[in-house]
């Protein structure tokens, strides 16, 4: 019965879909698969209440799954950073790289630093190779300190001496 409700209004979407009604339908369903059929429901028909569905399903979600639908939508990804920073307490890699990939985009240069320091659970190095050639002196700072956490310090001195840090 629920899932037949939840395949309707995907299939009927403009006139049998009601925001509201479908997330109380959709928190009722057990079978993960129509959780992420409806992520990429929402995606696709009404992007900017994608955290909503977001929020009511987070206790059933693989996050790094999320994270990897989400990456073939990479212009959304920005959407749904609210539901990455909830569930970033966990230290999951995907979400954690995810998350980083954002704030260097924004050029967020300082929650980018909170989140490499309370989170650990990402490639290191390969966000330090990235950050190295960014443009903007902060980010070449959060490299070198990367790389000397990772005890490649020649590496760090060479880019902190070519910044004149």
């Amino acid at each position: 019965e629920i899932i037949k409700k939840v395949r309707t209004t995907e299939l009927h979407s403009p006139s049998a879909f009601k925001n509201d009604q479908f997330l109380e339908i959709i928190k009722k369903v057990r079978n993960t698969e129509l959780h992420y059929a409806a992520i990429a429901f929402y995606l696709e028909e009404e992007p900017m209440t994608l955290e909503n569905l977001l929020k009511v399903l987070v206790e059933q979600l693989d996050h790094s799954r999320v994270v990897h639908f989400m990456r073939k939508h990479e212009e959304h990804m920005p959407l749904i950073m609210p539901y990455l920073k909830s569930v970033q307490s966990k230290n999951i890699t995907a979400v954690n790289e995810a998350v980083n990939d954002i704030l260097i985009e924004e050029e967020n240069f300082e929650a980018l630093r909170e989140s490499i320091d309370a989170h650990d659970a990402y490639d290191q190095l390969d966000l330090a190779k990235r950050l190295e050639k960014h443009e903007l002196l902060e980010f070449r700072r959060i490299a070198a300190l990367l790389y000397k956490r990772n005890k490649r310090f020649e590496s760090s001195i060479d880019l902190s001496k070519s910044d004149n840090m």
